[in-house]
């Protein structure tokens, strides 16, 4: 947004400057969703056993893959995203398993729109040997086909360029399920094996906190695409994985304020501020729900704290400035939703604002 056209937020009405702000912190709040339906470890496009959309892609060393000499081969994609973390750990693991199994019939490709990162795949791949093919999807027709959820994302098509499995971010047990995904791709190994396999005692590096994670940043790609109760079923998986994280309490605890719950909100932010009083977004959700049952005094003095604790300055002031405008005072009302527009929108020459860490998602 030009900060020119912010400016005539001034001299504008209360109601087009919340407007404004609102959409904003929506904005925002999409580039900081981590990423993200039927469980959010399938496609959106695309089903299991259906066919893939055909595809043409180039790669980094000038070839293309094309879908039609594909068949009678079990294809891997790994959706990459660069510089993000789980994304290189894919990369670096897709690759040992299928170095690892040895055999003919296994082609595996990792996929990106990332073209202008061309440079820090080169030097990644060189850095960590890796070998997969590199393509690229740069107008993102291939992912738009798939109708990819969250990245990266690891795709098993079949011999016949069927949709086999599909694996959803990186954990711990990842190498060990992609192992799974394609030997039964293959057929070497059946269907009750595969369940089998899949129920082992998983690895060492599956570390509660790290599924739980796991589970958290599928949550968050769910609700971003407005599948609130999938994202509550994740949440709650990665509860269960670690009881007392407070972050997946508070998550539980803001999707439960969209739903309309804030008894379910209010009972797991008491959970939060009862181990620590000053947990920054605690204190500025339970503000938020005080304002929704119209306890605006209490309300304001909860916001105005946790604005010092400064969580999310930007969704503070705009609720500061609906407060004001429940009482009639407009002045003040704009001050908070200019302000809030202040920290929501960088400024030229200023290294305030969010729009740079949507980068930091997922890593």
């Amino acid at each position: 947004m030009d900060w020119t056209k912010v400016e005539r937020v001034k001299k504008e009405s209360p109601m087009f400057a919340k407007r404004v702000i609102l959409s904003v912190l929506m904005a925002v709040w999409m580039m900081t969703a981590c990423v993200t339906e039927a469980g959010a470890r399938d496609l959106r496009n695309v089903k299991r056993g259906e066919p893939v959309p055909a595809y043409k892609l180039p790669t980094l060393d000038a070839t293309v893959i094309d879908s039609a000499l594909m068949k009678g081969t079990v294809v891997v994609f790994v959706c990459v995203s660069a510089e993000q973390r789980r994304s290189e750990l894919a990369a670096m693991d897709s690759n040992e398993v299928v170095q690892g199994l040895g055999v003919e019939g296994v082609k595996l490709i990792h996929v990106t729109t990332d073209v202008v990162q061309k440079p820090y795949f080169e030097k990644f791949r060189a850095e960590r040997k890796i070998g997969a093919t590199l393509a690229f999807d740069p107008d993102h027709g291939f992912y738009g086909k798939l109708g990819l959820i969250a990245f990266p994302t690891t795709i098993v098509n079949d011999k016949e360029g069927k949709l086999a499995h599909t694996i959803a971010l990186h954990s711990g047990d990842y190498k060990r399920t992609l192992d799974a995904y394609i030997r039964h791709a293959l057929g070497t190994l059946s269907d009750e094996e595969l369940k089998q396999r899949l129920a082992a005692q998983p690895s060492d590096r599956s570390s509660p906190k790290s599924l739980a994670s796991a589970h958290r940043a599928l949550a968050r790609s769910m609700r971003e695409k407005g599948k609130l109760e999938a994202a509550a079923a994740e949440l709650a998986k990665a509860a269960e994985q670690d009881p007392e994280n407070r972050e997946v309490m508070i998550d539980l605890a803001d999707l439960k304020v969209v739903t309309g719950d804030l008894d379910g909100a209010d009972a797991l932010l008491e959970k939060v501020l009862a181990a620590q009083s000053d947990h920054k977004r605690a204190k500025q959700l339970r503000g938020v729900i005080l304002f929704r049952r119209g306890k605006m005094d209490e309300a304001e003095a909860l916001l105005n704290e946790a604005m010092y604790l400064n969580p999310n300055p930007e969704q503070v002031h705009y609720y500061l400035g609906m407060i004001c405008e429940s009482r009639g005072q407009q002045g003040k009302a704009m001050e908070h939703y200019r302000e809030g527009l202040r920290h929501a929108i960088k400024e030229p020459g200023s290294s305030e604002g969010k729009g740079d860490s949507a980068k930091a998602t997922g890593k």
